[in-house]
């Protein structure tokens, strides 16, 4: 009696191991699947990414040749001279928005790039000597003309701001927080860049006079591809705050959304603060 009531016990526990055996298997193989399936969305980003870098350098060459040029055509002679300034003026401003369009598209590509570098593991920074007050003027500069309803307001230092960084990662970092600072603000509103210097670091905030974001979709920021449910309307590729990010603590600073005080609603929007601080030792 004590031998038949072994044998099914033994039975029972083989199934079960071989049933977890199975499932190991099909867990296994199902991960191979998404590993694949993952190599092959990176392989497209990258892919697509190099697609659209090919014809960004005509585009900012030839735009920029043209601007040369009406700049050159202002000082010549014409039947009617207030009539060809007025146009030189109008294809330099048309010129202005190529150039700021196409490195606004360049800075995408740079973050589909990026984002897959950062899956890789190889995403890298060329540190050299770098004013970032400076940066900060060409970078506001290079976004007027895609933004000529906004007021900008830049806070720096009289003199340069050095520092060992990658200016053009910091570029894209300024750029990304500039471009969303526009993006989520109304026209005539001020979007105001400071830059501050303390003896071991230096801070970058970044504010606009938009809707502040709900704290509920905080958690979400910095996530590569995310979408807040209240930006929704809003066209992205919800990359540019996960790269920015990725840049700044590459560069072993950090890039975070500061918090507001509480205000009354008279006052309206409180707006948006995103800020960085960099090493400069």
């Amino acid at each position: 009696m004590q031998v038949r009531r072994e044998q099914p016990q033994k039975r029972t526990q083989a199934q079960i191991i071989e049933d977890l055996r199975r499932q190991v298997d099909e867990l296994s193989s199902e991960n191979l699947l998404l590993r694949d399936q993952l190599a092959r969305k990176e392989q497209f980003t990258a892919m697509i990414a190099h697609e659209l870098r090919g014809p960004l350098a005509p585009i900012i060459n030839y735009a920029q040749m043209l601007a040369r040029q009406a700049t050159t055509s202002q000082g010549e002679d014409a039947p009617d001279e207030k009539k060809q300034q007025r146009r030189m003026a109008t294809i330099q401003r048309q010129t202005s928005i190529i150039v700021s369009q196409a490195r606004r598209l360049t800075r995408l590509v740079n973050d589909l790039l990026d984002a897959s570098r950062l899956t890789s593991g190889q995403f890298t920074l060329f540190r050299e000597s770098c004013d970032l007050a400076q940066l900060i003027r060409d970078t506001v500069e290079q976004l007027r003309p895609v933004a000529p309803y906004h007021k900008f307001h830049i806070e720096t230092p009289p003199d340069k701001v050095i520092g060992n960084w990658d200016s053009g990662r910091l570029q894209q970092v300024l750029g990304n927080l500039l471009d969303n600072a526009i993006k989520y603000s109304d026209e005539q509103t001020t979007i105001t860049i400071r830059l501050t210097q303390a003896p071991d670091f230096v801070q970058v905030s970044v504010h606009n006079q938009g809707a502040s974001i709900p704290s509920s979709d905080i958690s979400q920021l910095f996530r590569p591809y995310a979408r807040l449910q209240a930006t929704s309307d809003r066209r992205g590729s919800g990359l540019g705050l996960y790269i920015a990010k990725s840049i700044i603590e590459a560069h072993a600073g950090m890039l975070l959304l500061e918090p507001h005080m509480d205000e009354a609603p008279s006052e309206g929007p409180r707006g948006t603060t995103f800020s960085f601080t960099l090493p400069t030792s």
